[in-house]
């Protein structure tokens, strides 16, 4: 009866440790597969982001340089308009200068005329009238002449002021457009800098729950393989039962081989690698 007992006990210990056996492999080989496939996405959303923070960086470093020549336009175009404002106020003045000289002319004031010094006394009218005539026609010539002159000048001046004015305009309108694109180069600036501080953290939490499951995956391979050892009585055993049951298989698979069959020769230590892994 006790043997009876013990023969049921070992048929139920075989068939539940060898069912056990497959359920923990199924089990482990989809925790492994698990964890694989996490590893590989994880893998894979470190690697893009990373590649977005490079390109990221990229964009910084464009923007900054776009900012830098940007600044330097703007300096050249104050220098521009202050040396305009200089040149505007020049011919302000030289302007002043010219409309006095005018003013003069106008009022009369001219080195121009001659004042009989009583020289001419012993010259008939006649001879007089002449004269007075043609130092009239001097005076009104030369005086025209100076008009002319003077009005030239103020032309000059009034079409170098139109040609300096719209120059200054144009500038004017460069540089607050620079101004324009340095606000929103700035404005990207900062959106980069956010971007960047919330992709690394992201990144710095995806680093952590890889690590974790890193950790995780090597205690439990490091366990699966410490429970892979197996003692020299252990392994004799399973050496000359697998080679038994090879040995039957064949046999059950080719019953009567013929004469010039030749059956494969088992290597044993490949059988016990096949089993141990």
């Amino acid at each position: 009866m006790t043997d009876f007992n013990q023969s049921s006990q070992i048929i139920q210990d075989n068939l539940s440790i060898r069912e056990r056996g497959i359920s923990s492999t199924r089990e482990y080989s989809r925790v492994v597969e698990t964890f694989s496939r996490v590893l590989e996405y994880k893998e894979t959303f470190r690697l893009s982001i990373e590649e977005k923070l490079a390109s990221i960086g990229q964009q910084v470093k464009d923007n900054i340089e776009n900012l830098e020549t940007l600044m330097r336009n703007i300096d050249i175009y104050v220098q521009n308009i202050d040396k305009i404002s200089n040149n505007l106020g020049q011919l302000q003045t030289e302007e002043n200068s010219i409309k006095a000289r005018y003013e003069e002319l106008l009022s009369g004031s001219t080195e121009t005329m001659l004042i009989d010094d009583g020289k001419n006394d012993d010259l008939d009218s006649a001879d007089s009238r002449e004269y007075l005539i043609q130092r009239r026609r001097n005076y009104l010539e030369s005086l025209d002449q100076s008009f002319k002159r003077l009005d030239g000048e103020l032309f000059s001046i009034e079409k170098l002021r139109s040609e300096l004015a719209r120059a200054r305009g144009e500038i004017l309108v460069k540089k607050d457009e620079a101004q324009k694109q340095m606000k929103t180069l700035e404005e990207n600036g900062v959106r980069h800098l956010e971007d960047v501080k919330r992709i690394e953290m992201e990144l710095e939490s995806s680093m952590d729950e890889e690590g974790l499951l890193i950790n995780e995956f090597k205690r439990l391979v490091n366990g699966a393989e410490r429970t892979l050892e197996i003692s020299d009585e252990i392994d004799h055993i399973l050496f000359t039962y697998l080679t038994a049951a090879e040995s039957k298989d064949r046999s059950s698979r080719n019953p009567v081989p013929t004469a010039d069959q030749q059956l494969p020769v088992f290597d044993f230590r490949i059988a016990h690698r096949f089993v141990l892994t």
